[in-house]
């Protein structure tokens, strides 16, 4: 079990992989909180499958 930190800094590379996600798109300036759901939970999958 990761300690308080841990967690915490786990959480903020995720959100820090999310953002780097999204912004790479160069053709998209918005989204939606469907598409924003659909990258996050293809990126939990990917996640997974490591």
């Amino acid at each position: 079990m990761p300690t308080d930190r841990e967690a915490a800094e786990i959480k903020k590379a995720m959100a820090y992989d999310l953002i780097d996600t999204i912004e790479s798109n160069t053709e998209k300036d918005n989204y939606t909180p469907a598409e924003i759901k659909e990258i996050i939970k293809a990126y939990i999958t990917g996640i997974v499958q490591k």
